[in-house]
This record gives structure tokens, C-alpha cells and sequence, in this order.
């Protein structure tokens, strides 16, 4: 409903959905397109995700929304496509293939990107830049990027629908949880930070070579 009235109200039709894993963010895009696809029959439709695991989750939840078995075509790995007319693409195989496909800019009508919070990553600017579609719906849990790029840019900085982790939580969507932790006196200062992030390959050997941490983990 906050979806519509985005687009009826505020003539916006680039929407952002920000909600807490676990609350639906898939399946709240299946039902949203679902009624745009009641209206546009022919319509062609993207979904992009980084994994094939959540293509294969995403097209399953579609399929069930629309209760059509046959909708959607994956495009990841061996998975190739043949119609190209509603399609669950790795932003791997977009990129890779994105030259040598006849597409044009206005192909698909409905673009859906998960973990949208990625599109900052120079794969994502190429398809977001290349194509132009009647609507483009982003789902995130975690908009805010550690590095302080604004995704909000590409949505017309409004957030369409939001439900976070403690409001998921008290309305009873998500369990509440407990976890633990111990202290393992792991010195990180002498880790290179740059662009809001540790250097992935020193924190990997700190980590990883770190015989006296194990022993204490396996201890506690």
C-alpha cells in the first residue's frame, strides 16, 4: 500500500523497501508486482541478486504469489535463459553478458534489485545506468553503508516502506533473540582501515594465524 501510493501520489516509481531480514522482503516485491502484472500481461521483469541461492528462493516465492510454475527464467551460472521475458539474473551474468545481448534501455518494464545497498559497487552502476524500466524496486535490510555512499540517490531519496529490527520484533514478525560473546583480546590497531572498512586480507591473517585466540575460544 505505501508502495502505490509512492507512485500514485507522488509520482515516484523508483521505490525503496527497507525491512529486517526475515520480514519478507521478497515476497512483499512478488505481491507488488503481481498487480502490476495483472494490469501489463506482456510485461517484461527483472530480479538481480548476487547469488544463486536467492534467485532460486526468489523465483520459488514469485511463482507462488503468481501461482504460475513456469514464471521466471533464471540467468546464473549454467542456468541460461531462451525467452528473456521474465528473468532471475546474478548481477554476474548481466555484467558479463550485458554488451553481447540485444536489449534495449527500456526493455524490461519492472526491475527488482535484493540487497540493493550493493548498487554503490561499479557492477551494479553499469545495469542501473543501462536500463530504464517503468519501475525500479530496491530491497534492503541495511541501507546505511558503512563507506557513506547514499543509496537513496537512485530511489528519490525517500525510503518507500520501512520496518526494522526492533519495530519487527515488538509486532511479532521476527522471534526475539539473545547471543554471547567472549572477548578474545584480538589487538586490531594495527589493521589498515580504509573507506569505512578493515583491510579484509590482515584482518583475514590476524585472524586466521592466530593460534592463542583459538585456544582461548575452544577453551571458553
Amino acid at each position: 500500500e505505501k508502495i502505490i501510493t509512492e507512485r500514485a501520489l507522488h509520482n515516484r516509481y523508483r521505490n525503496l523497501v527497507v525491512a529486517a531480514t526475515g520480514t519478507g522482503k521478497t515476497i512483499i516485491s512478488a505481491f507488488d508486482f503481481a498487480g502490476f502484472y495483472k494490469k501489463n500481461p506482456e510485461a517484461k521483469f527483472l530480479f538481480i541478486a548476487h547469488r544463486e541461492e536467492i534467485l532460486k528462493q526468489a523465483q520459488a516465492a514469485y511463482r507462488g504469489v503468481l501461482k504460475n510454475s513456469a514464471f521466471g527464467e533464471l540467468w546464473v551460472g549454467n542456468h541460461k535463459p531462451t525467452q528473456y521475458q521474465q528473468l532471475f539474473a546474478s548481477i554476474q551474468s548481466l555484467n558479463n553478458q550485458i554488451d553481447s545481448i540485444a536489449l534495449s534501455e527500456d526493455y524490461f518494464d519492472y526491475i527488482v534489485i535484493d540487497e540493493v545497498h550493493h548498487i554503490a559497487a561499479s557492477s551494479y552502476r553499469n545495469v542501473l545506468e543501462y536500463f530504464s524500466p517503468k519501475i525500479l524496486l530496491g530491497l534492503t535490510a541495511t541501507p546505511e553503508r558503512n563507506d557513506g555512499a547514499d543509496i537513496l540517490a537512485d530511489f528519490c531519496n525517500v525510503i518507500a516502506a520501512e520496518i526494522r529490527l526492533p519495530e519487527a520484533i515488538n509486532q511479532r514478525h521476527l522471534s526475539p533473540f539473545q547471543y554471547f560473546a567472549i572477548d578474545d583480546d584480538t589487538d586490531l590497531t594495527r589493521i589498515s582501515w580504509s573507506k569505512g572498512r578493515y583491510d579484509i586480507a590482515e584482518l583475514t591473517h590476524l585472524y586466521t594465524y592466530n593460534d592463542q585466540r583459538l585456544l582461548r575460544i575452544l577453551q571458553s
